[in-house]
């Protein structure tokens, strides 16, 4: 399997967080004002995630930074999924 050049510290997908973090977010927060359960939600979050990296590889020019995200900002990825996710819902449950 073909992978993108890893991230270098200090860059784009290499620390948990990253300008991408709230576009992670704002994904997780359509999938609970659309009213995917946790479960898809995650699903979702983990495909992308594990798609990603060889996505990179091999169509690098669909993306803004084409390196490998690090387990530390894949996971940070995931979990910004989750965050805009519970958030949403709340907010859904409440109306």
């Amino acid at each position: 399997m073909r992978w993108p050049p890893p991230a270098q510290k200090g860059h784009v997908n290499y620390h948990w967080f990253d300008r991408f973090t709230l576009v992670h977010f704002a994904i997780g927060a359509a999938y609970g004002a659309l009213g995917l359960s946790s479960f898809w939600a995650l699903f979702l979050a983990v495909a992308w995630e594990t798609a990603e990296n060889p996505m990179k590889a091999y169509f690098p020019y669909i993306f803004p930074n084409a390196t490998a995200d690090t387990w530390k900002n894949l996971v940070g990825d995931i979990l910004a999924v989750m965050t805009g996710w519970f958030l949403a819902s709340q907010i859904v449950a409440l109306a």
